[in-house]
């Protein structure tokens, strides 16, 4: 051995008498009792706690412990459950099963409900050991699951995802004869005739939660809601009858027989997709012989099985119908309607195939404004599949405010010629067919302010059970005001007033705001209705007062407040401008000061006018002009923005002329109400700053316009840029922000429309939006050869969604825009042109011509610069006109206030840009 290796062990040697002493105990502790006391029995395992009537419930338990095998035994246990002879063969323990409602006596649903306290002990004669547990005993639920038919076509049929019956084949069309009413142009039934229509097999689902020892054959039927004898209300019928058949209470219940059956009468009979019978399948005839009903079998072990309809390919227009399939009772076996037994419906949802009209202008809109004693051209298109000729018959909706045939009728090309006929018809091949509406100036009334609408639809109480007609894709598929505003309307009225801005507010009234130069340059409101009618004339400043011209701006509001503990609409209007000139109960402040003033509608006031509220008058020592006023639509309290080379109290001069926003607030003060300042912000950068426009844009104010250097600490873009900022309050910290390209983007007009800012400016350029590598748009801008008018879109914190190029065609004329509006979804925008915008080349002198476009703002992102996203053009055929201001009645009509070389005129346009009040 390596003389290393044992320098490494022990050093010491055992003596030898120690060595036998360690032997000595060994042997001698080898010789005492080392076996362990046996365990308890103990049963190993946690049963389940529900059982199902009809279905197998077993359970292995396991044990250990005990000094010979265990013998076991049930105490407390229901009659159904019993210990198996055979223990288990893997290890100690006991099998233990039984069905619910069969074993133990065949006591059926005796057996249901919860055993507590069962008691199972296995023993091994000297000791034992049990365990308890419960268990309740339910009903093995059936249930129905659909999904939505369609005439005409054959469902997808669903995966099955448990043991199932064989899947029907559903190719197969089926055929189904039945009658059906015949009516005359009253409903009134006339007779009755037998009609033939091909089905389509459709399926619904049966399911049962756990698979049964024995056949269970449930009873199905179909049913609904449908009761003939259920007449429209006030229609003074007795069924049968149209207005029975098809009232609005039937409207969306299917006929069980006609729209839905379980086989048709001329049907096959339902195979699998190997085509063998559904021999689990069986159908029975209801009342009316119909085989609406059945029997569906599920063999043991079976839990998905189908019931098999049919729904008839009709050739009726019928809105969405309702019907139900139930499951009505259980004939054979063990199994439960719904979990607590009480029944299982599932709704059926029919929808129709037949083709769908829509109506529209020859544009495609689905709304238009036409003059009373006008008639124009619409387009009724179908779509859908058909091999026959079908019809549309046409009437006003039940909101429409104008009848068929009193205030107005419909024509169609018949013999040559326009006829009076609201029915439409679609030869086959043809899916396009054009009408007329006309509305006659003779006999025409309407004694409200409001102008007249037709909401057209289909006449659903004629077609309704008429075979060949058509349904509507909408209820109000076209709609049509009727303007009787039909000429210019000149403000002054023949006398000296100068309009210099104009809103819609309630009942249709325009108002008209400005100045008289004949009665001192007092700020007065000429409030017109629909037809052109002066309704009211009234004074914003004391007469007798002799004030420099002015600019005026006015803005509408409506809202509720409480009058005698009653909500009530309030109508307002406020009207705002600025004033060196001493006006009696104001205060001037030096310089320009800017003036407000409220009125409200007093519906007891002389029959109803707009009575003032308050005027007030506000201002810092220098000039303060006002560029924009609006009236918050819940508390009522006014916002106020413009220009300032001043500085207001609490406030700071940031150089040059700065922007101010402004909140007023209506405060009682006693009898009276006074107006009360109650914050001012102002911002600037160190030129001179344009504001455009103050608004509300919800429960905060807004200011835009645009400036040459940093706005409030804001990052510099270009040349001039645009900003906006927004303030609820005196003290927040204001965020500008500061937007546009590395041009000038000097602003003419601003508005806050669908949580967006929108930007109305001039400039030689063309702007379109770019995505980034971060999928973030960003503003494009590319030089033009001629001035165009532009519309930038942000959100309030400053993100880029939208950017919009106004310009003519082949950009060689200059066009200005000063004035936006928004407008049933989209924007328009209006100014004026010194060569062809509309693109019409007619009437063309060099001179400034008003000009209008609608701007679609689903061109919204588009990266293409030259794309021109408005539905339509349109230029006054007039010289030295522009359009100052723009208002927006119902989205029926654009009002826009026509100043420049003549007197200012209010002319009207419809949604597609025609000329409702054509000039002299």
């Amino acid at each position: 051995m390596d003389p290393r290796m044992r320098a490494d062990g022990p050093s010491r040697t055992a003596p030898s008498g120690r060595i036998a002493g360690l032997l000595v105990l060994t042997l001698a502790l080898a010789g005492c009792k080392t076996e362990k006391d046996p365990d308890s029995p103990t049963l190993l395992g946690a049963p389940p706690g529900t059982a199902y009537l009809g279905v197998e419930y077993y359970y292995n338990w396991g044990a250990y412990g005990g000094e010979d095998i265990l013998d076991y035994s049930l105490s407390n246990a229901p009659s159904w459950l019993a210990l198996e002879d055979t223990h288990n063969k893997a290890r100690q323990g006991v099998i233990m099963r039984g069905v619910p409602g069969l074993t133990g006596g065949n006591r059926g649903e005796a057996d249901l409900g919860k055993t507590e306290g069962i008691y199972l002990v296995g023993t091994d004669g000297k000791m034992a050991g049990g365990e308890p547990f419960d268990i309740e005993v339910r009903y093995n639920a059936l249930a129905l699951a659909a999904d939505d038919f369609t005439e005409g076509e054959t469902p997808a049929i669903p995966e099955p995802t448990l043991e199932h019956c064989a899947i029907p084949d559903l190719s197969v069309p089926g055929r189904h004869r039945f009658t059906v009413p015949e009516y005359d142009d009253s409903g009134a039934v006339t007779g009755e005739r037998e009609v033939t229509f091909d089905t389509r097999q459709v399926l619904a689902v049966l399911t049962l939660d756990q698979p049964s020892v024995t056949r269970v054959e449930v009873a199905f039927e179909l049913s609904s809601d449908y009761d003939a004898s259920v007449c429209e209300s006030g229609a003074q019928v007795t069924p049968p009858h149209q207005r029975c058949d098809h009232s609005t209470a039937n409207a969306s219940d299917a006929m069980v027989g006609r729209d839905i059956v379980g086989l048709g009468t001329d049907s096959p009979a339902p195979v699998d997709q190997d085509g063998h019978p559904l021999d689990y399948l069986s159908y029975q005839a209801d009342d009316q012989g119909f085989l609406t009903r059945g029997i569906v079998t599920l063999e043991p072990g079976v839990q998905e099985c189908y019931i098999r309809l049919e729904v008839v390919d009709d050739r009726f227009a019928e809105s969405a119908e309702f019907a139900n399939l139930e499951l009505t009772e259980v004939r054979s076996g063990m199994a439960g309607l719904g979990e607590t037994n009480d029944g299982v419906r599932v709704n059926l949802v029919l929808r129709d195939n037949e083709p769908v009209v829509t109506l529209s202008t020859l544009r495609g809109s689905q709304r238009d404004t036409l003059n009373v004693g006008d008639v124009r051209e619409y387009r009724a298109v179908l779509s859908g599949d058909r091999d026959h000729e079908v019809r549309a018959r046409l009437i006003h909706s039940d909101d429409s405010s104008a009848r068929l045939n009193s205030q107005f009728v419909i024509e169609r090309w018949m013999n040559d010629t326009w006829e009076q006929n609201p029915e439409l018809v679609f030869p086959v091949g043809q899916d396009e067919v054009n009408f007329r509406i006309r509305v006659d100036e003779a006999g025409y009334s309407n004694p409200d302010l409001t102008d007249r609408v037709i909401l057209l639809a289909l006449d659903d109480a004629y077609q309704a059970g008429r075979e060949y007609y058509v349904r509507a894709e909408t209820d109000n598929l076209l709609r049509v005001s009727l303007n009787e505003l039909t000429e210019p309307l000149a403000p002054a009225q023949g006398g000296s007033f100068v309009a210099t801005d104009l809103a819609v507010g309630h009942g249709g009234r325009l108002f008209v705001a400005g100045y008289d130069p004949g009665a001192g340059n007092q700020v007065r409101v000429r409030i017109f209705d629909q037809k052109g009618n002066l309704l009211q004339d009234a004074a914003v400043t004391p007469a007798g007062t002799t004030l420099a011209p002015s600019s005026p701006v006015i803005r509408t509001g409506q809202r509720k407040v409480t009058e005698g503990n009653v909500k009530v609409d309030r109508y307002e209007f406020v009207v705002a401008f600025s004033s060196a000139d001493e006006i009696p109960g104001t205060q001037a402040r030096g310089g320009l000061d800017a003036l407000v003033s409220v009125f409200w509608y007093d519906s007891a006031s002389n029959g109803g006018e707009y009575v003032p509220y308050w005027l007030g008058r506000t201002g810092t020592p220098g000039d303060d002009r006002v560029r924009g006023a609006d009236i918050q639509g819940s508390s009522g309290y006014i916002v106020l923005g413009g220009e300032t080379d001043g500085t207001w109290p609490g406030q700071a001069a940031s150089g040059g002329i700065d922007s101010f926003l402004q909140r007023i607030d209506s405060v009682a003060d006693g009898a009276s109400v006074t107006p009360q300042v109650a914050w001012t912000r102002q911002l600037g950068s160190a030129g001179d700053d344009r504001v455009v426009a103050a608004t509300v844009a919800g429960s905060s104010a807004l200011l835009a316009g645009s400036a040459r250097g940093a706005v409030g600490g804001a990052d510099v873009i270009g040349g001039e840029d645009a900003f906006f900022y927004s303030a609820s309050d005196g003290t927040s910290e204001l965020t500008v922000r500061q937007v546009g390209s590395e041009a000038d983007e000097p602003l003419s007009d601003a508005l806050y429309d669908s949580a967006a800012v929108w930007l109305l400016g001039n400039a030689p350029g063309a702007y379109s939006t770019v995505t980034d590598d971060e999928d973030t748009l960003t503003l494009a801008y590319a030089p033009l050869a001629s001035a165009a008018g532009f519309i930038l879109g942000y959100s309030l914190t400053g993100t880029l969604e939208a950017a919009f190029t106004v310009n003519d065609e082949d950009d060689v004329s200059a066009e200005t825009f000063s004035s936006l509006i928004a407008f049933d979804g989209d924007l328009v925008a209006a100014g004026h042109s010194e060569g062809d915008f509309s693109g019409t080349g007619t009437a063309l002198s060099g001179q400034p011509q008003a000009i209008l476009a609608r701007i679609s703002r689903a061109g919204a992102g588009d990266e293409d610069a030259t794309v021109l996203h408005n539905p339509w053009r349109y230029q006054l055929p007039e010289d030295g006109t522009t359009v100052r201001a723009l208002g927006n009645y119902r989205d029926d009509e654009i009002v826009a206030l026509l100043t420049g070389d003549g007197e200012p005129r209010l002319i009207l346009l419809s949604p597609e840009g025609g000329l409702l009040t054509p000039l002299p």
